[in-house]
């Protein structure tokens, strides 16, 4: 009896002690968003809010080059290449301006009947951190 006890607790204790490994490991493989499969794919609709043209510069998820586009103030556009809309995912990588960083198409937009929606301003953000020059020029309620 006790022998038979033991022979369960040292397999619980083993299981215990295995199972968060097994956890972790599945979590580091997993993305953010999840299994590519099921990464909502859509057109990008990008929306300059700034007072000058911007240059929008877009990758992706393999940091492969898309393109650049000039958009005016004011513009809404949906990207294109050679005419037909792209394509994205929520891990392509997207850049306002020629310096900085770039940032998830998925940690700025929102995603909403196939399209993703983007404005120049969340991704300035998302790059360049909150200036106070922004913060002067611009008033609170068109922030």
């Amino acid at each position: 009896m006790q022998r038979t006890w033991m022979r369960w607790g040292s397999m619980l204790a083993i299981v215990l002690f295995i199972s968060p490994i097994v956890v972790a490991q599945d979590q580091l493989r997993e993305p953010r968003w999840g299994s590519t499969r099921g990464w909502p794919r859509g057109a990008i609709y990008v929306m300059n809010d700034w007072q000058d043209d911007v240059k929008v510069s877009m990758w992706s998820g393999r940091r492969e080059w898309i393109g650049a586009w000039v958009i005016r103030p004011g513009d809404r556009t949906v990207l294109e290449v050679d005419g037909q809309q792209i394509k994205v995912r929520p891990n392509y990588k997207i850049k306002v301006g020629e310096e900085w960083g770039w940032v998830d198409v998925g940690q700025v937009g929102q995603f909403q009947q196939g399209t993703w929606y983007v404005s120049v301003r969340d991704i300035w953000r998302a790059t360049h951190g909150p200036r106070q020059g922004d913060r002067a020029e611009v008033p609170d309620w068109r922030r």
